[in-house]
């Protein structure tokens, strides 16, 4: 039988205490909107107001991470398992797109 090995502490973990997590509503007019400076999680999108004929990327930094389709109709969800963000969780439509999208995200425990 192989023997179990501890966990190294400096590695990076998210120690989940429950399944809640935060949303942030993004009017995409306001161009650039950085949801969460540090390290998170994002879970999912939703659109709440439609988005004009751009795609809609989202951005760990300066990767992009996810995104929305052009002209995505309101109630369009996309859900994901956990996408980790390294660095910072951005919403970027480039000056091009409008429509507002709910952000679900969850802050990465460090501590």
């Amino acid at each position: 039988m192989a023997a179990l090995t501890a966990v190294d502490p400096t590695t990076r973990q998210a120690k989940i205490t429950h399944n809640e997590c935060e949303y942030t509503v993004v009017d995409l007019d306001d161009d650039t909107t950085t949801v969460f400076t540090g390290p998170c999680i994002l879970f999912g999108l939703t659109v709440t107001t439609a988005l004009t004929a751009q795609v809609l990327p989202v951005l760990d930094g300066a990767v992009n991470i996810a995104g929305l389709p052009a002209s995505a109709a309101v109630g369009t969800t996309t859900q994901y398992a956990g996408i980790r963000c390294n660095t910072s969780l951005i919403v970027d439509p480039d000056n091009a797109a409008t429509g507002r999208v709910t952000v679900i995200w969850r802050k990465v425990n460090i501590d």
